[in-house]
Order: C-alpha cells, then sequence, then structure tokens
C-alpha cells in the first residue's frame, strides 16, 4: 500500500498562499480570540519580567560604580591628610591635622590623640610648648596600664559601641557623654629593627554620635595607615 510522504512546512504555506480563501472557510482551524490573548498576555509577562532584571542590573552597576567613586575619594582624602602631616614642622600641627581634618572631611564628632605617660621624649615634645586654644582636649596623656588596659597588646583597632565603654573620657574628654561609638586606633613607635614586638605608645581616637558610627565590621586598613604616618611624624621631632 502506497503512503504519502508527509508535507514539508515550506509546501503548506505555498499551498496556502495559493488558497488565500482556505483559512476564512475553515474558521475552526485558526485560534480563537482567547487564545490569542494568552499568547500576547504570555509575552508581555516576559518583556516585563526581562524589563524588570535589566533594571534591578543597572541599579546594581549603578551602586558598584557609586562605591568605587566613594573609595577612591576616601583614598585621596587620606592621602592628604598623611602630606600634611608629613609637610608639618611642629608636634602641634601634627596633631591639629590628624584630629581636625577627619573630622570636617568625614563628618566625625571628635577625633583626639592619646600617649603613654612612659614615652618620656615624646610627652616633653609637647611639654615644651602649651597647645593652641583649638586644641585643647585633643591630647591625653594616659597612664600606660590604662592604655593597654583598653588596646591590648594587639594591633588591631579596638571598635566600642554604645556608652558602655570603660574609661571614655580619658579619651574624649567634656565631649565624652556625645560619644556613642568609636574607634581606638593603636600607635606605635617606628621599628627600629632590634625587636620584633612593636612598642605600644598611644592611640588616635575617634568618636562618632550615631550608634554606628563605628562598627566592629568597618574597614581599618586606612585608619592604621594614617595612625603609623602620624607616629613616624611624631618620632622624627625628637631631637
Amino acid at each position: 500500500m502506497n503512503t504519502m510522504p508527509p508535507l514539508k512546512e515550506a509546501q503548506i504555506l505555498a499551498w496556502l498562499q495559493q488558497n488565500p480563501d482556505f483559512l476564512p472557510n475553515h474558521p475552526e482551524l485558526l485560534p480563537t480570540a482567547a487564545d490569542s490573548e494568552k499568547v500576547i498576555s504570555l509575552e508581555a509577562g516576559q518583556l516585563s519580567h526581562l524589563r524588570r532584571q535589566n533594571d534591578q542590573l543597572r541599579d546594581k552597576l549603578d551602586a558598584i560604580l557609586n562605591r568605587l567613586l566613594r573609595n577612591e575619594e576616601i583614598y585621596r582624602a587620606f592621602h592628604t591628610i598623611q602630606t600634611q602631616m608629613i609637610l608639618a614642622t611642629t608636634p602641634w600641627a601634627i596633631v591639629a591635622i590628624a584630629t581636625q581634618e577627619p573630622e570636617n572631611l568625614f563628618n566625625i564628632k571628635r577625633v583626639t590623640i592619646s600617649l603613654t605617660a612612659q614615652e618620656s621624649p615624646l610627652v616633653q615634645l609637647f611639654r615644651r610648648t602649651p597647645p593652641p586654644e583649638a586644641l585643647e582636649e585633643r591630647l591625653f596623656i594616659l597612664d600606660h596600664t590604662l592604655l593597654t588596659q583598653i588596646l591590648g597588646e594587639g594591633s588591631a583597632p579596638v571598635i566600642r559601641v554604645g556608652r558602655e565603654g570603660k574609661h571614655k573620657q580619658s579619651y574624649f574628654g567634656q565631649l565624652t557623654t556625645s560619644i556613642r561609638s568609636e574607634a581606638l586606633v593603636p600607635l606605635y613607635a617606628p621599628a627600629d629593627g632590634l625587636s620584633a614586638h612593636r612598642r605600644l605608645i598611644g592611640a588616635l581616637n575617634l568618636g562618632g554620635e550615631a550608634p554606628n558610627r563605628f562598627l566592629p565590621s568597618d574597614a581599618t586598613d586606612l585608619l592604621q595607615d594614617l595612625a603609623n604616618v602620624f607616629s613616624h611624624c611624631l618620632f622624627r621631632m625628637i631631637v
């Protein structure tokens, strides 16, 4: 028994083009309006979903770009502060730059310096001349035991959130009640190659009014670099 080979799509299309009245005469073969609406609705939904995905991707890219630009601004600001400290000619000028500039650039409530009392050359460096009025309560001389009690012997900054931190007034003076979070960055004497153990000499103290201004999860690399440059600038002035 002979069987007809299946028609190809091109053949069917060619036949329909030659017989344009076939489909209008057989409307039962055409999709209903409801079916057409379903197809259009499905395509519209897929298009809307793709548009939402594109919008989300664009928002993510914008956020990444803004973060990169902000990080570059922060790096440049820290670089400017460090350069100013290196060019400073007096100990009090170094303190002024290290404390006032971060406040102005990063909206920090209070930045101060603590030095251990056992570093006599450093202490005498500041006792030679009284502090300018604008630098009152910017430098605190602390007992070394008190300093290590808070900072320990580690090299990482100490982040304290809330008002429960002990000896807060020793770091922030009269503005203590305004400080709700703080970052205490250890200051170390420059390495002299004679000892692998770095000598703790003080702390760079940053205090914020908001409890979330400084958090344990915050990156502190730039603060540590700033503290290191500050220490080198101070020891450079000891003669």
